[in-house]
Formats: structure tokens, C-alpha cells, sequence
């Protein structure tokens, strides 16, 4: 099929991609265009720009025949793959693919996210960051942003090194404000990705022990998150919890107006009054007057909203505005997703899922949380991963926490728990995964009429299949 004039609209010159980049360009420079970037050969489509990575287990660039038998129009490569076989390089050039001969194609692809955003001068630019919190804080800036802007934001957590250029590369002409989420998984990971959007608004979630085993102490973890800060200008804003042990830290020497939010900011200065806890289903709140039914449980995320308030507030959004933002706000799946379901005994509970993610802030909230409903509690928790010397402890404290919660049915997965098993504990079985023989059988027989089950831990232990083993099929 022959593409139209507009599908052939490219989102960069050659020119700005060379001069973004540094590169060289090997093949005709004629008929440049791409519009879409892609890391995966598999997402590849006509007029792409794709991009190899090179990682310890992975080299992106054995896959760039198949990336160009898909459609891809232009290919950074890095110059020493094209020195050691240029002529596979220049046969693919001679059927019109454009290659961008460049030092580091992870580094070539930050640079071109950067030189794109350029373009876009009177894109209102917000970063969001934290140990924990941070994509559900997006999703709702987004949600109450979207009142009065023509937003555009990074798709689910598409937030790292190669996250955050590829979800800028979504920016198109008619989008008023962008809102991107920034995650952290080494050093100088956000100092890398905020050079890409150079962010005027910029919201810290907290600072907490998510990866402490790749950083080594909070104080480490403190100084990479206050990176989302260096490019604020005067004009811009700075957003951090109030009561974070590294507040005045974090903001330190940034330029823009600093403003600390949260349930423990004075109403006279935020606008917000707490009302009440709707317990696993939301939190009441007051914000100049006007009641909103914030739709997700716990003080943390009433926390969140906050943020997001003091961020709105910053843009000119009104409490209206704010109050249909926050409620028609909903979490993504697996974020402390509630719901009432029939289980395939019969009996009727609330599950809490929460298993896209977990690190010791995060286990300790839901733990506290869930712990304070009413009903029979069943805790399946699962390993909380990327904590290094600091995991044996940390999975201690949980197995204590819940010991002194006096949970009556807990069922802990994966080695990291059971190494933290210092006794046995009353109420308390270990299994090895997901897939263990009795998990699903355990939490079965346990359950009874209005029980709250809680399924909580890292991606990685695989606790989204769990729903699928114990429930009928039924929400209510």
C-alpha cells in the first residue's frame, strides 16, 4: 500500500536528528521521514525510527534486518557495530533505510527525545518521581490536568532510560501539557531522563527505600530523585511532601517556587480539610468548600491527591475542576485495585491487588491498610525485590508487622520471605512461588463471607495470576 503524504510527515528533520544526536548519516539523505520511535523490532511499523539497544545479556543490533523488513525508515546503530560489518549496513542503505552512525544508540536515542522536545517551546512540561507512588500520582494529575489542558502523558509506567524518550516522542502540536513519569532503577538515571524533558514543573512523591540495594542508603536515593529539580527555572515549581526526612535535602538551590504538600499542610495554605476514610473504597475531603470522594483507599494516596492538588492549584485549575479530575480518576490495574468478587467457593470478599509492585514503604502502607478493615484478613504477600543487603531485614520487619497485627491467614511467596523467617509463626505458611502446590487451596479455605484478601509484592513473583486461581469469575 502506498503511504499517504501525511503518514509521511516525519517528526524530525534530518537535520535536527544529526544535530540532535551528533550523528553521521550513512545513505541517501532523500525521503527522510519517520514517525513513530521504537526499541522493540517487534512494535515496528512502516516509517519507524528503531533503535537498538545494547545490553549485558542482548545486543539490539542483530535485529536491525528484521526491524527494516517491518518498516523501519531510519536506524541508529552504534558506530562500532557499523566499523565491524559495514557491508550489511550499506546493502540495507542501498534499499533506501537511512542509518545514524552514532557512539551509544541509548545515549543517541536520550539526545534525539531531547532535540524533539525542543520543538515544543509552550508545552507546559511536568515530571513526576518517588520511591513509591508515583505512577498512581501521575494518573491522577493526568486525570484532573486533562480539565482544562489537552494533555499528553506517559502510558502506564513507561518511565526509565529508554521509557521516558520513547513516551516523549508521543508529543504532537496539539498537546497543551505534558505529564511524564520518571523511575529510577541506577545512578543518575533521572539526572539522564530530566535532561530529556527538562521539566518546569516537578512533583517528588517521598523518598523512601525503593531501590536502596542499587544506592546504598536513602540519603543516595535523595540525591538522584532531586535531579527532576535542575531545570526549573523562576518561573517554574517544585512540589515536595511536606513532611519527608529529606525535604530541605531534596530542594535544596532550586531556582523555581517550592511548594511542600500534604495532609499535614495547614488548610489555610492548601485549601484541603481530611473528612473522612470511606475504608478500602476511598477518602472524603474538602478542598475551598467543595467535597470530593477521592476514589482510592489509604492516607498515602489521600497524600498523593494532595500533590496533586498543589500541582493543579500551581496551573490555575480550580476546586471544580479538581473535584471531576479526582473522581472520575482510576488506578491502573494492579495498583491497589479493589474490588468486590465471588471467589470459587462461593464466598463473597474484597481484593485488594496490589501486586504491580512492592518495596518496604509500600508492603508496610497496605499491610497497615488492610489490616484496619473489618472481616477476616488473608494476606498473600510476595518478595519485595532490588533491596540487596538491605532485604533480610526489611522482609523481617513484615513478617513482625504482621505478627503484631495478629493476621489471622498470611501466606508469604518466595525465598526472600522464608529466609527472614527467624520462628514459626502462628497463622503463617511460606511458599516458594505463585505456582506452589496448596496456595490457591490455602487461601480458599481460609476465606469466609466479607474476608479482605490482600495480594501484595514485586512484579517479579508473579502475584497477578493469583486472582485467576481463587476467583469465580464474578465482580460485584
Amino acid at each position: 500500500m502506498k503511504t499517504s503524504e501525511a503518514e509521511r510527515i516525519s517528526l524530525m528533520s534530518l537535520e535536527e536528528l544529526l544535530d540532535a544526536t551528533g550523528g553521521k548519516l550513512v545513505g541517501n539523505p532523500e525521503a527522510f521521514a519517520f514517525n513513530d520511535v521504537q526499541t522493540d523490532s517487534r512494535n515496528v511499523k512502516e516509517n519507524t525510527l528503531f533503535v537498538p539497544l545494547v545490553g549485558e545479556f542482548q545486543n539490539g543490533h542483530k535485529y536491525v534486518p528484521q526491524a527494516v523488513e517491518a518498516g523501519a525508515s531510519v536506524v541508529l546503530i552504534n558506530e562500532n557495530e557499523y566499523e565491524n560489518t559495514p557491508e550489511v549496513y550499506d546493502a540495507l542503505a542501498e534499499k533506501g533505510v537511512k542509518f545514524i552512525l552514532v557512539k551509544n544508540t541509548l545515549h543517541g536515542l536520550q539526545n534525539a527525545a531531547e532535540g524533539y522536545v525542543k520543538k515544543f517551546p509552550g508545552l507546559i512540561k511536568v515530571a513526576i518521581t518517588g520511591s513509591c507512588g508515583k505512577t498512581t500520582t501521575k494518573e491522577m494529575v493526568v486525570s484532573v490536568l486533562k480539565q482544562k489542558f489537552n494533555c499528553v502523558y506517559t502510558n502506564g509506567n513507561f518511565n526509565s532510560e529508554t521509557g521516558l524518550p520513547l513516551s516523549v516522542f508521543q508529543i504532537r502540536s496539539e498537546h497543551e501539557c505534558g505529564i511524564f513519569e520518571m523511575g529510577m532503577n541506577r545512578e543518575n538515571e533521572i539526572g539522564e531522563i530530566a535532561k530529556v524533558l527538562k521539566p518546569e514543573y516537578a512533583l517528588i512523591t517521598n523518598i523512601g527505600t525503593a531501590h536502596i540495594g542499587i544506592l546504598g542508603s536513602r540519603e543516595n536515593i535523595a540525591k538522584e530523585k532531586r535531579k527532576v529539580y535542575e531545570y526549573i527555572s523562576e518561573k517554574g515549581f517544585a512540589f515536595i511532601p511536606a513532611n519527608d526526612h529529606f525535604r530541605d535535602f531534596a530542594v535544596e538551590g532550586v531556582k523555581g517556587t517550592v511548594v511542600p504538600f500534604g495532609y499535614d499542610v495547614p488548610a489555610e495554605k492548601s485549601g484541603a480539610s481530611f473528612v473522612k476514610e470511606n475504608g478500602l473504597f476511598g477518602t472524603v475531603f474538602t478542598l475551598d468548600g467543595v467535597e470530593i470522594n477521592l476514589p482510592v483507599s489509604g492516607m498515602y494516596n489521600y497524600q498523593n491527591a494532595l500533590g496533586a492538588v498543589a500541582l493543579a492549584k500551581s496551573l490555575g485549575l480550580n476546586a471544580e475542576q479538581i473535584k471531576k479530575g479526582l473522581e472520575s480518576f482510576q488506578n491502573i490495574g494492579g495498583r491497589m485495585e479493589v474490588v468486590k468478587s465471588v471467589l470459587k467457593n462461593g464466598k463473597q470478599v474484597v481484593l485488594v491487588k496490589d501486586f504491580y509492585n512492592a518495596n518496604p514503604d509500600s508492603m508496610t502502607k497496605a499491610v497497615e491498610l488492610c489490616a484496619g478493615q473489618e472481616g477476616k484478613k488473608i494476606f498473600v504477600l510476595g518478595d519485595m525485590k532490588e533491596l540487596g543487603d538491605e532485604s533480610l531485614e526489611a522482609h523481617r520487619k513484615i513478617i513482625n508487622l504482621i505478627v503484631e497485627k495478629k493476621i489471622p491467614a498470611v501466606a508469604l511467596v518466595g525465598p526472600d520471605f522464608k529466609a527472614a523467617a527467624e520462628k514459626e509463626s502462628s497463622g503463617i505458611r511460606y511458599f516458594d512461588s505463585v505456582e506452589s502446590e496448596g496456595l490457591a487451596d490455602y487461601v480458599l479455605e481460609q476465606a469466609e463471607e466479607n474476608s479482605v484478601i490482600l495480594l501484595k509484592g514485586s512484579n517479579s513473583m508473579k502475584l497477578s495470576a493469583m486472582p485467576g486461581k481463587i476467583e469465580k469469575g464474578e465482580n460485584l
